[in-house]
């Protein structure tokens, strides 16, 4: 078996190339009301904002005040960034709202490199070597992940915390303070989005599953050390209903439901020509191929992944947006997308196996990095019609969708400025500007030398 490539390799690698990509901006206002929030907790400690007609995500709440509609998990998370660059201007007399916003952006960043590193943890316990690489560079290149580790959307923080909660949970003997660790991961994801809590009954399978002893007491101990944990943060979001809006289950989606026909949303979740979770992650092709090989291997994760898209499908594909609105590819099913590429971990030796998952990780790299090099709501702005986007054509529309808009944008030579490469604009001095970037160039060849190792030595165990 190859020697495995270290962790801290694949982290420094996609933390690296995720900081890299980070563009010009939010790309949406749901981007600019996070930052906006984060903003007012750093500099007064409340998250009311000011109203704007041009951002209807700040809805009205209480005696008069106006907040975001969404949860408070990323803009708390995003404090110390914003706290950080806001500094750094100060420090150096230069555009503090601009650096705070560059340094915001870096959450999602390393909450992307922090899920493909908890996948490739996971992988390599029953895996090893170039398998686990390979599921690492699947999630990390060839999922709607690399995308969204660059924009102030939840998507990166919601998938880092299924992904950890998932290795903690079978990393091994399952312990109490493990699983309480595994439900506070996932509380955390939850505070991000409440949607997130989806995921709670496949999770309570897995923990059911996790380890040899699985009596009614053994099972319960792990659910109520899981529900301990989960609970501060649940506790949270409700607690964050009552100051918004009076009452702990009224959320920031009055006017929005679940009213899409549920095979409608599906068919287009898995088969439009706009949206294909198949055609943005084409990694899971052959994931689903494996799926049984991983498991009579792998029982519990894969029975876990099951039930989980039983979940996503059943709950988004009846949403209104089943689409996820202004936003690269399957938004909604972002999260679930990375640990979905955990069957090409019993990939079966032999060369058509490895050509068919080197393939199909090149074409889902070459079509996320389409997201990463344009702007990914583009389609979107230029299907407006009479203020009314049309979404029917976006997404059913093979030569109207997002994908094509985003190659004739590129071919047009009209590509998004990597922000790392345009600090200058800041006002921060060259040993900021010059360094910056080379210091992530820098880390990316290093981890991308580490995780190499494996590839250069290995071969299939």
């Amino acid at each position: 078996m190859s020697r495995p490539a270290p962790a801290w390799g694949v982290f420094l690698f996609f933390a690296c190339l995720y900081a890299l990509s980070l563009g010009r901006g939010f790309y949406g206002s749901d981007g600019e009301v996070m930052f906006q929030t984060a903003a007012a907790l750093a500099s007064r400690g409340a998250p009311d904002l000011p109203p704007d007609p041009a951002l209807p995500q700040i809805v009205a709440g209480r005696n008069g005040r106006f907040y975001s509609k969404y949860e408070p998990g990323l803009p708390l998370l995003a404090i110390p960034f914003y706290a950080a660059g806001d500094r750094v201007g100060a420090i150096n007399a230069a555009h503090r709202t601009q650096l705070a916003a560059t340094a915001v952006l870096l959450l999602p960043a390393l909450a992307g490199a922090g899920t493909v590193t908890a996948l490739y943890r996971l992988a390599r316990r029953w895996a090893g070597g170039w398998r686990a690489v390979t599921v690492a560079l699947a999630a990390g290149l060839a999922t709607p992940l690399w995308p969204y580790s660059r924009m102030l959307f939840a998507e990166a923080v919601l998938a880092c915390a299924l992904a950890e909660s998932v290795a903690l949970i079978l990393s091994g003997p399952p312990r109490t303070r493990r699983m309480a660790g595994a439900g506070a991961i996932f509380g955390v994801g939850v505070l991000a989005r409440a949607g997130l809590a989806i995921y709670a009954l496949p999770l309570a399978w897995l923990l059911a599953r996790a380890g040899p002893v699985r009596d009614a007491r053994s099972i319960g101990e792990r659910w109520a050390a899981f529900g301990l944990g989960a609970l501060p943060f649940v506790a949270g979001v409700l607690a964050h209903n009552v100051l918004r809006f009076g009452a702990m289950w009224q959320f920031g989606y009055a006017d929005e439901g679940f009213t899409t026909p549920l095979l409608e949303g599906v068919a287009g979740l898995l088969l439009s020509p706009g949206k294909s979770v198949l055609l943005y992650a084409p990694p899971l092709i052959l994931a689903v191929w494996l799926g049984p090989r991983l498991a009579r291997r792998q029982p519990g994760p894969a029975g876990f992944l099951a039930l989980a898209w039983i979940a996503a499908l059943g709950f988004y594909g009846a949403w209104w947006a089943w689409h996820g609105g202004w936003s690269w590819g399957p938004r909604l099913l972002v999260p679930l997308l990375p640990l979905s590429c955990l069957p090409l971990s019993v990939l079966p030796d032999g060369r058509r196996w490895r050509v068919a998952a080197v393939g199909l990780i090149a074409f889902g790299a070459a079509v996320n990095a389409l997201g990463v090099l344009t702007d990914p709501v583009a389609a979107y702005a230029q299907a407006g019609d009479a203020g009314e986007t049309d979404y029917g054509r976006l997404h059913w529309t093979p030569g109207a969708t997002p994908l094509v808009v985003a190659v004739e944008r590129v071919l047009a030579g009209q590509t998004e400025p990597l922000a790392l490469f345009h600090l200058a604009g800041s006002g921060l001095p060259r040993t900021w500007t010059v360094g910056a970037p080379l210091a992530a160039l820098a880390g990316l060849a290093l981890g991308g030398w580490a995780m190499a190792r494996p590839l250069r030595r290995g071969r299939a165990p």
